[in-house]
């Protein structure tokens, strides 16, 4: 029998590079390679910014969206899965969507690759610094208070109604899919029931066999943001003098674009700009070692494992999912994201030695649980599981 599954996923919009929309858009390709019958119902943030909504839609739909329940309400009739998987639902799907299939006897799994069921900013990240303020909260004030949606007080009262009318919704999901060890912790630390977390990362695709060239220089890639820790890292790489004998390049465009390229050549920072994935790709691979030094608790780091593919190492921040993706000293290092931390970092990653052996360490780590094979094989069993648990549609 042919299994059927309906995802539901708000993608983000479309200027900000988003590593969450191709990673839904990889394991649902994944499931029909596995035979399953999967129906996509999508919402696109681009709407917003065409101005295509009214401002009372847009303050309804976190809370209760009546277009996704009525397309939930005609794919169950239609459609009739055996399973949802739930990724992204905000702004324009809402909860409420959970509570209809849930009400349809449909098992529900939910993708987690941010905080949103407990931020309304869905970042655990404010004002340059972590803050949890909401956690805990009844109403999540706090996040009305600092503005946490477009920094507008007003614009994020939809938003924390929401998280506050949908907590019994959150916790009445049959599986949460934890993408990082750090995100599953988060999870247990916000309440949510341990027996229902898995951790099931999300996968990049092998590029096959590798030569033994060992790689050369630094590589960041990423938005160029104050939450990247790119400013940490330029300042650190000059404070390491690991520039005498290394590069650092610095691929992407953003707010401190202008900081980039304006550094003295003698530093050896040289800015790519913005460069095409598959362009991207093979930087890394040229390179040695992969930096990534956010100062926000990124909840994975598709970066590192990029890098892990084509067998090079990570120096990556010790704050977030990005940190529970390298084994310090086996497959990278692991480096406050502070100046002096980073430099620190920088020295010990420099040693060409060290850089081979933890590019090994990373290739073997990827094969172990990053493959397409390795993700898609958990997500396949933990959706099966939950079918069998639920309403037998075929009968």
């Amino acid at each position: 029998m042919t299994m059927r599954a309906l995802v539901l996923h708000n993608f983000y919009r479309s200027v900000n590079a988003s590593g969450e929309n191709l990673s839904v858009l990889d394991e649902i390709d994944g499931l029909r390679e596995l035979g399953w019958d999967v129906e996509l119902i999508s919402a696109d943030s681009d709407v917003i910014t065409d101005g295509d909504l009214s401002l009372a839609d847009l303050a309804v739909r976190p809370v209760f969206s009546a277009r996704s329940v009525r397309r939930v309400r005609s794919a169950l009739a239609r459609f009739r899965p055996h399973v949802a998987l739930v990724e992204n639902l905000f702004p324009l799907h809402s909860p409420w969507v959970i509570r209809t299939l849930r009400s349809a006897g449909v098992p529900v799994a939910a993708g987690v690759r941010s905080y949103r069921m407990m931020c309304a900013r869905s970042t655990f990240y404010r004002d340059g610094a972590l803050c949890r303020d909401c956690v805990g909260s009844t109403m999540n004030l706090p996040a009305v208070r600092h503005g946490c949606y477009q920094d507008s007080p007003l614009r994020t009262v939809p938003l924390a109604a929401s998280l506050a009318l949908h907590r019994s919704t959150f916790a009445s999901i049959d599986r949460y899919l934890a993408v990082s060890d750090y995100v599953r912790d988060e999870l247990v630390g916000a309440g949510f029931d341990t027996d229902r977390i898995v951790v099931r990362p999300n996968f990049v695709d092998d590029p096959g066999d590798l030569d033994d060239t060992p790689g050369s220089g630094f590589l960041f890639a990423g938005r160029l943001s104050d939450d990247k820790g790119v400013a940490e890292m330029i300042d650190g790489w000059k404070r390491s003098e690991v520039w005498r004998t290394h590069r650092l390049q610095v691929a992407g465009t953003g707010p401190l674009s202008e900081l980039v390229a304006q550094q003295d050549e003698q530093f050896a920072i040289t800015p790519l700009g913005l460069v095409p994935h598959a362009e991207l790709l093979d930087i890394v691979r040229d390179s040695a070692v992969t930096v990534v030094p956010s100062t926000w608790p990124e909840p994975f780091g598709r970066g590192v494992i990029e890098a892990a593919a084509r067998g090079r190492a990570s120096l990556a921040s010790s704050i977030g999912g990005v940190a529970s993706l390298v084994d310090d000293g086996v497959t990278g290092w692991v480096a406050d994201p502070t100046p002096d931390g980073l430099a620190a970092g920088f020295r010990r990653a420099a040693d060409a030695d060290a850089q081979v052996r933890c590019g090994t360490g990373a290739r073997d780590r990827f094969v172990q649980r990053y493959t397409r094979e390795v993700s898609l094989g958990v997500l396949d069993a933990q959706l099966r599981e939950l079918a069998r648990a639920g309403v037998d549609l075929d009968a």
